[in-house]
């Protein structure tokens, strides 16, 4: 299986595992070399069974220009294959075609937005993302992180996108649409300098805080759980990857009076999450307690903000907030007691 191929499937299982709260094993599709080989070859596939129904996933590339018609013809094509469903993943869908797959009943997910299934009367959706920017229920990664950097620091006066991106290692392109995701949720305004656009927030921090509160979300996707590698006899050291940042309430214990839990916690973004895939710091395990250290997901990079190796204070709160343990609340209430803006 390719590297692009085990990210795919990997996303898929982690998104439908976090919507569906149910534990999947994603495996290769056999059954594909039946298919036609044009058919073999322009899509990846995936089977598991959901609800004790098996099903196909097929993913759509990004570059597949294939009409919602077509891909109905398609999925009668794997049909005759498989006892089954046949769901085509997307990496993102404009409204028009989610309308017409919707329109033909065609099962589909969106990754971690979407999960349209009516074969299995499934039809689930966090948020719907389309490439204009416009008001939703919860601010992309990117925008998140723009307005956790305005919370946290200072000398941002001349905020462009080209300047911001350098420091938060996105693209100069998605910055742009985090500013225009930022002003139609009416947080920030964009205001033209020559040929530049400069982001302004017109509100002062505590304001900022308290609209841009009920757009923001945890950092953590999932939680996963390691074993790590033995060290070779004769070689000191450890192989877990502390070269990430502590994550959980081990980077809340770092930050604050908590005390740290007994196995190491590491938080990763989602560059960082494929080199913890490809094996170099051990193997991933079902449970807890079968590994010896276990690692969270950001939808960004937990670093992203201070610079340093540790995450930021707010997205650490954003994460405990409504945690069951009081002392941990507690504890992520602390780190931010020290921002004269800041309102539990």
């Amino acid at each position: 299986m390719t590297d692009a191929k085990t990210h795919n499937t990997n996303r898929l299982r982690d998104y439908l595992q976090s919507a569906l709260h149910l534990r999947l094993d994603l495996k290769p599709w056999q059954g594909q070399d039946a298919l036609p080989l044009f058919l073999a070859k322009e899509f990846e596939f995936a089977q598991t069974h959901l609800l004790s129904v098996p099903c196909i996933f097929a993913f759509v590339s990004g570059d597949h220009d294939a009409t919602p018609s077509e891909l109905a013809k398609r999925q009668d094509r794997i049909k005759g294959e498989v006892d089954g469903v046949v769901v085509f993943v997307f990496e993102h869908m404009s409204a028009y075609v989610r309308a017409r797959m919707i329109e033909k009943a065609l099962p589909f997910v969106v990754l971690e937005n979407q999960i349209y299934i009516p074969d299995l009367a499934m039809d689930l959706r966090e948020y719907f993302r389309v490439r204009a920017p416009s008001s939703a229920s919860s601010l992309s990664p990117a925008a998140q992180v723009v307005v956790i950097r305005h919370l946290l620091k200072d000398n941002h006066d001349q905020w462009t996108p080209s300047s911001l991106a350098k420091k938060l290692r996105y693209s100069a392109m998605t910055i742009g649409r985090a500013f225009e995701e930022l002003t139609a949720n009416q947080l920030a305004k964009v205001e033209a300098i020559g040929r530049s656009k400069r982001l302004v927030f017109p509100a002062d921090r505590q304001e900022t805080f308290a609209l841009a509160r009920p757009l923001m979300r945890t950092p953590v996707k999932s939680t996963h759980y390691f074993r790590a590698r033995h060290m070779p006899k004769g070689f000191y050291g450890t192989t877990l990857p502390q070269a990430f940042p502590y994550g959980g309430e081990m980077a809340l214990s770092e930050q604050s009076m908590l005390n740290p839990p007994r196995t190491p916690h590491f938080a990763v973004g989602p560059k960082n999450w494929k080199t913890l895939q490809a094996g170099e710091f051990g193997v991933e395990v079902d449970h807890s307690d079968e590994g010896n250290y276990s690692v969270d997901v950001w939808r960004y990079d937990p670093d992203i903000v201070t610079g340093e190796h540790k995450a930021d204070p707010l997205s650490l709160y954003m994460q405990f907030q409504n945690h069951a343990d009081e002392r941990v609340v507690g504890a992520a209430v602390h780190l931010m007691e020290n921002f004269g803006w800041f309102q539990a």
